[in-house]
């Protein structure tokens, strides 16, 4: 069967200089010193460089910053050396203007006729602006997942996360005392808090100064923890504290500092009214003393209400 001529508009010259003139994607080619032997249009553009000869028997080094130029070197050294191409790598150029430009690359090794590797040759795409769109999605994805989190009113975390975070901190000590059930001190523990008589603020003053009140009270308590202690707005004036590596010793100590912030700092809802003293009713629950997470809720909840029974402004 006769051999097919190549069509002369499609030579092999033909298409090297297509590829050299119009490919978007930069492309070179690099001696086993890593010295440009070749290179298209946008490869040199990239550099400022008008024409591609002009990069013949340079490096990396005569372009990019100097971690950059290494980084690249030593990759090509380690692709002529396995043979292994490196593919859609994602690199970082940080240029000595600040601004910032990242690109999907691969590189391949040149093998000749003999079989033996005489150079490298890749090929990269700018990315940045994908970048851009994939970073700013993140940032929208995680400020959803804040938002997700986060009571508006009071900024403290809210109910929904509460109940994620509480069963997440009972199985992390249910695995870390696995081997060592017998360490008292080795728990979390959980106050429960309401304010006092908040009904009669809202029924006298109005629901706006009962807002008040509630972002008040959660800056006290987000202002007496520590930075493992989480605080959360379960609903209403209901507040949640969650207080890792604390037993319930710890926790009522911590309850006291609590109870005694609040009566120090009074709130002014009326002009014609004297500030009125803020007082909480709490709840005390240790995870070692409960069956489960459920069981460790509903004891804070049953010693915040026992807390009211007995007069409130108190912790039980």
């Amino acid at each position: 069967m006769a051999k097919k001529k190549l069509d002369p508009n499609f030579s092999n010259e033909k298409i090297l200089e297509v590829i050299r003139d119009y490919s978007n994607d930069t492309i070179y080619f690099k001696d086993a010193h890593s010295r440009f032997v070749w290179n298209n249009r946008s490869h040199a553009a990239q550099f400022g460089v008008s024409d591609p000869r002009e990069m013949v028997g340079k490096t990396d080094a005569d372009y990019f910053p100097k971690d950059f130029a290494a980084r690249s070197k030593r990759e090509e050294m380690e692709i002529m050396e396995t043979r292994i191409p490196l593919i859609s790598n994602i690199e970082k150029l940080e240029k000595p203007d600040g601004s910032i430009v990242w690109y999907s690359a691969s590189k391949y090794p040149i093998i000749d006729e003999n079989d033996k590797v005489i150079g490298t040759w890749g090929i990269s795409r700018n990315i940045t602006a994908l970048k851009i769109v994939e970073e700013e999605l993140s940032r929208t994805n995680e400020k959803l997942k804040r938002l997700s989190q986060v009571d508006d009113l009071t900024g403290l975390f809210n109910r929904r996360y509460f109940y994620e975070m509480i069963e997440k901190t009972a199985s992390q000590y249910d695995r870390r005392n696995y081997k060592k059930k017998n360490d008292p001190d080795d728990t979390f523990s959980l106050i429960s808090l309401d304010i006092d008589f908040f009904k009669k603020i809202n029924d006298e003053f109005g629901h706006n100064k009962g807002d008040d009140v509630l972002r008040l009270v959660a800056g006290i308590l987000t202002s007496q923890c520590r930075k493992s202690d989480m605080v959360f707005r379960i609903g209403g004036d209901e507040f949640m504290m969650l207080l890792p590596d604390t037993p319930l010793k710890g926790a009522k100590k911590q309850a006291e500092r609590v109870r005694l912030a609040l009566s120090e700092a009074p709130i002014v809802l009326d002009e014609r009214s004297t500030p009125v003293r803020l007082t909480a009713s709490m709840g005390i629950s240790c995870y070692k003393d409960s069956s489960n997470v459920a069981d460790l809720i509903h004891t804070a909840d049953d010693r915040l209400y026992t807390s009211k029974n007995l007069g409130r402004d108190r912790a039980t």
